[in-house]
């Protein structure tokens, strides 16, 4: 009997080791110089995650020009996410020089990839004439576009330009339709909009 206890003990020891092992590896591990070494290496996710975590100031102090460089370093790798980052920090002058011109170039070409976000801030640079000369016309269409495409902020915004009149003749019903589409989709804008409506 000796030897299967001896056995289970020394089985019992060694799982108790690589559970420790793994513990250890799975908690000492700093994501911040994992990330960075990533990044350092030339992988654009990482630089962007590393620009994520100066603009938020999470696992390293706050720094908008360490952001802006690392968001810049990804952009010019092709990451969409990235240019956003970068046209919004030109177009607030955040770790950078105020540029609304870059900012409104970083919006169209990363609206060309279909991103959501960046069709919806380029439609709001023609809209305000941000970057580039106000049209209004235009700033609808792109909008639109991004609004039939189901991007719920786009549907709420474009309710807003119908019921407003700008960009397009003003529509009560096409108005109703959008808001109503972008409150299925659980936009808190939308559902407000339709609550100020009821009353």
């Amino acid at each position: 009997m000796e030897p299967i206890i001896e056995t289970n003990m020394a089985f019992t020891c060694i799982f108790l080791l690589a559970v420790a092992w793994f513990l250890l590896r799975k908690f000492s591990a700093n994501p911040f110089e994992d990330t960075l070494k990533r990044a350092m290496g030339g992988n654009p996710q990482a630089q962007y995650d590393m620009g994520y975590f100066y603009y938020q100031g999470k696992k390293v102090k706050q720094n908008l020009t360490q952001a802006f460089n690392w968001f810049d370093t990804a952009a010019k790798q092709g990451h969409v996410r990235a240019l956003v980052a970068v046209a919004g920090l030109y177009n607030e002058g955040k770790g950078c020089n105020k540029n609304p011109q870059k900012a409104f170039e970083c919006y169209e070409q990363a609206a060309q990839t279909g991103d959501f976000e960046a069709r919806v801030n380029l439609a709001t640079c023609y809209l305000q004439g941000i970057g580039t000369e106000k049209n209004e016309t235009k700033g609808a269409e792109i909008l639109k576009q991004a609004a039939d495409d189901k991007s719920p902020l786009a549907q709420t915004l474009m309710g807003d330009l119908y019921e407003r009149g700008v960009g397009v003749a003003k529509d009560e019903n096409a108005a109703m339709s959008y808001y109503l589409k972008a409150a299925k989709q659980g936009e808190p804008l939308a559902r407000k909009k339709l609550e100020s409506r009821r009353k």
